[in-house]
């Protein structure tokens, strides 16, 4: 692998981004997007981009695995300022999932790729994308948008127990990546969702629920409070997971999926 994988030069002049901040290594670029989410006069959407993270965060207590060759990037959008309302914040995560789905279809056409609500998307039925949305403590109307995609990183180097669950585009494709193209990609189509969402289009709903690999099945859901148990309907307008459970139809904004076949 090349010593600098991105071509920053590219990233900045492609207007994706107002701003970028390159890493060879940091602990979490979502922890540094924090830092930089404070700042008032911060020209948005700001990208923090690390060739490697030591401590990438997921959900709650989870830690993303990364190794050279995955990509691995946080931005920080000011919603208010774009337009986006706080109720349709939550959907900022299925946004990015949609956006990650269609740059790995143009990067290997025939992908089977699909999202698992509400923040992981599937290649080949395993994991390759881990997405954590954040709003900074505060009220500046700042969203940090924290994203891991399984690119050139093989996952045959990976821990024994996340082989069974997991993939790389190089694992399925058979081939390497250029990280610029795929962020770039991500990030064009990220733009396009969220501008969808600013404007209410009812056709992002439908695009979403037609990625949802839990439609169907029978799934465990954690909810923080409760395990709840249910069929997946799928992903409603306002991004909440419908289940059809003993007591009723029940939807939900948030929660982890604990197992679902």
């Amino acid at each position: 692998m090349k010593s600098q994988p991105f071509d920053l030069d590219r990233i900045r002049s492609s207007g994706l981004v107002r701003e970028v901040e390159f890493h060879a290594e940091i602990d979490s670029t979502n922890d540094r997007a924090t830092e930089q989410a404070r700042l008032p006069q911060l020209d948005c959407p700001y990208l923090v981009l690390a060739a490697r993270q030591s401590a990438g965060r997921g959900r709650g207590s989870n830690r993303w695995w990364s190794a050279p060759g995955a990509l691995t990037f946080s931005l920080v959008l000011d919603a208010r300022q774009s337009g986006l309302p706080p109720e349709r914040w939550p959907q900022i995560a299925l946004a990015a999932g949609g956006a990650v789905c269609e740059a790995i279809e143009q990067s290997i056409p025939d992908a089977a790729v699909g999202l698992k609500w509400p923040n992981d998307v599937y290649l080949a039925g395993k994991k390759a994308c881990g997405i954590l949305v954040e709003a900074p403590a505060g009220g500046t109307g700042r969203l940090l948008v924290g994203i891991g995609v399984n690119v050139d990183n093989s996952l045959a180097s990976a821990p024994p127990e996340l082989t069974q669950i997991a993939t790389s585009m190089i694992d399925v494709a058979g081939r390497p990546f250029d990280l610029t193209d795929v962020l770039l990609a991500i990030l064009a189509r990220f733009g396009d969702w969220r501008s969808h969402l600013v404007n209410n289009e009812r056709g992002l709903f439908e695009r979403w629920r037609t990625r949802c690999l839990l439609t169907g099945k029978r799934v465990c859901l954690n909810t923080g409070s409760r395990q709840v148990t249910g069929l997946c309907r799928g992903i409603d307008d306002a991004g909440l997971l419908v289940l059809s459970t003993p007591d009723g139809t029940e939807r939900y904004l948030s929660g982890t999926i604990v197992s679902f076949e």
